[in-house]
């Protein structure tokens, strides 16, 4: 946690070029290859207008004010101020376009992303923080996004520009472009080698950026907590050393780009001497005419334009390289619980759930030592329509036994079967589909009540209403002032510990379930409303199975089957009479309980 350990990163796997990362982004593009094709026509008509204006001035001065044209002056002026206006409106019209594009290119991804995300098992997100996770698909992607609205484009239409000046002015004066042209390479050098300098940097500054998302949604999260124990100080503290090692990641890539960006201005400025010296003298002589000159000065600033777009956009360009790099490390992750694509024909509960040989850990030490096992030799079958209670101390693996049933993990040896079929083989949505989950920690979002009972599924009114009543929820949305309208805040905050409770319970049994699972749903509710859930319960069993968890023995005495786990093992199993009768480990809980 934040207070005895280093925030760390994903890991970073291995390295990945900017010629990979190219290869692997590019694709988002083709679902709106036409935008892209239109933005790069109007790049092209933007970047040809870009070379007329000095062509104009030359021929301002070359032709009209030399040859004494005032008519043919008023002209060029007037050409030349429509060009400008024209070059004003199609660079909006370029902006507009790249915007959308940018836009759209990166909700698809954020779609992808979280649609991927989705699909990772349960052990992904018990080892990633969530701040972390929320950092990938939103800050990250933002970076994505300038890299595909004015950096890509923008490059392009330097490289463009840059080309059709060195045609034209190649045709002016050839050995004036020869001698401005000496200092690319240098130009060129510079740039690869601070290219090399800096993505290492941005890559570090994302990482660093992503821990702090991460440590302020875990403190916002834990507010009452940090308030509760007096942390605030120590979390104030925490924030401003996780900012400075940002700083202290950020100025050096800062500066670098800065650094180069006015490295660049330098040769700008050797650029114009060299115009003014080598073109003067050129003029001087008779070989080169002053509009000519002008020309090349016009043009300068221009030449230079594309290496300052370049030095410009590096610095979003490596960062989004990085962050792209972070977002496919979670698109190549591989869920470990991985769905049936097809086979196991499984569509209706009809005899029984059945354990075989079962051992799971969720966690493999390193080396060749064994792993920590939560679960050993796991036998026991529930037929259809029992009521099976799992019983033992804390950390003893009942809740484990759950989530296998439910493949948000698999065993590492033995078997789990639903009516004698591989729950492996049986697609994940199907075989969910039959099941009805209740948890002590239980998680609402913001939204109506109705909404937290469907999840978005298609519900008749019926469905709601019976749910509704069966669990007794009447007499909580009567308080309420819409009913099941009513709105909650942040996981039901406006709701007592009980009220969630039962609002969890109906939201399994709206969903009609053949399986339900009550994983010690009944330890945070008053013994009025767990009065209610029991009747409840017995009225919705009819026909249905059962497997709760539960501290709480009194509300499993009418189980059908009691199971004591004990250290990852099943040591008895029977009644809750038979049980007593043999005088062990849950006789023993009985007696402190009832003592």
């Amino acid at each position: 946690m934040w207070f005895d350990e280093d925030l760390d990163d994903l890991p970073a796997g291995k390295k990945i070029y900017d010629r990979q990362m190219l290869k692997r982004m590019l694709p988002l593009l083709k679902p709106f290859k036409l935008r892209v094709m239109g933005g790069a026509l109007i790049l092209i008509v933007s970047s040809g207008l870009g070379l007329l204006p000095p062509l104009l001035l030359k021929r301002a001065i070359d032709v009209n004010i030399a040859g004494s044209d005032f008519n043919g002056l008023l002209i060029t002026v007037g050409l030349y101020v429509l060009l400008q206006l024209a070059t004003f409106g199609v660079n909006y019209l370029m902006l507009v376009v790249l915007e959308s594009l940018g836009v759209r290119i990166v909700s698809s991804l954020k779609e992808q992303l979280f649609g991927h995300m989705l699909g990772l098992d349960i052990a992904y997100f018990d080892q990633h923080p969530v701040g972390r996770l929320i950092a990938r698909v939103e800050s990250d992607t933002e970076a994505i996004r300038r890299l595909f609205t004015s950096t890509m484009f923008t490059v392009l239409g330097a490289v463009v520009s840059l080309a059709g000046m060195v045609f034209i002015m190649m045709k002016v004066s050839l050995q004036l472009f020869l001698a401005v042209s000496t200092l690319i390479p240098v130009i060129f050098l510079l740039t690869v080698l601070f290219q090399k300098k800096v993505r290492p940097l941005f890559l570090v500054v994302r990482k660093k950026y992503a821990e702090i998302v991460a440590y302020l949604t875990e403190m916002v999260q834990g507010m009452k907590v940090i308030q509760a124990f007096s942390r605030e100080s120590a979390v104030k503290q925490k924030m401003a050393q996780l900012n400075r090692s940002y700083i202290r990641t950020l100025l050096p890539a800062d500066v670098l780009t800065m650094g180069f960006f006015s490295l660049v201005g330098v040769f700008e400025i050797i650029g114009l001497a060299i115009i003014l010296t080598v073109g003067g003298n050129m003029v001087a002589k008779g070989f080169l005419t002053v509009g000519a000159m002008v020309l090349f000065l016009g043009y300068l600033r221009q030449f230079f334009m594309p290496v300052y777009a370049f030095s410009e956009q590096v610095g979003i360009m490596q960062r989004a390289f990085a962050a792209a790099q972070r977002v496919f490390e979670i698109m190549d992750i591989e869920p470990k619980v991985i769905n049936a694509v097809s086979g196991g024909n499984w569509n209706n509960f009809k005899n029984s759930i059945e354990f075989q040989d079962v051992d799971f850990s969720y966690v493999t030490r390193a080396g060749n030592d064994e792993p920590d096992w939560v679960l050993r030799n796991i036998n026991f079958t529930i037929n259809k329509g029992e009521k099976i209670a799992l019983v033992g101390a804390t950390g003893g693996g009942k809740s484990s036994i759950i989530n296998l049933m439910l493949r948000f993990y698999d065993p590492q040896a033995g078997s789990i079967s639903i009516d004698g079929i591989d729950i492996r083989k049986i697609p994940i949505e199907n075989l969910r589909r039959h099941f009805g989950l209740v948890l002590q920690d239980v998680f609402l979002f913001p939204g109506t009540v109705r909404e937290n009972l469907t999840l978005g599924a298609e519900m008749t009114r019926e469905q709601l209403d019976r749910a509704v009543e069966i669990l007794g929820l009447q007499r909580i949305l009567d308080k309420m002032p819409s009913g099941l309208e009513s709105e909650l805040t942040e996981r039901g905050a406006n709701l007592s510990q009980g009220e969630r409770q039962l609002v969890s319970f109906a939201r399994a049994l709206a969903f009609d379930p053949q399986i339900l699972i009550l994983d010690e749903a009944t330890s945070s509710v008053d013994p009025m409303s767990e009065r209610l859930i029991q009747q409840g319960i017995k009225r919705l069993l009819e026909g249905r199975t059962a497997v709760i968890v539960a501290h709480r023995l009194s509300t499993i005495l009418d189980a059908d089957k009691i199971m004591v786990i004990r250290k990852g093992r099943i040591v008895e199993s029977g009644r809750h009479q038979e049980l007593l009768e043999k005088n062990g480990y849950y006789a023993k809980l009985y007696r402190i309980q009832f003592a």
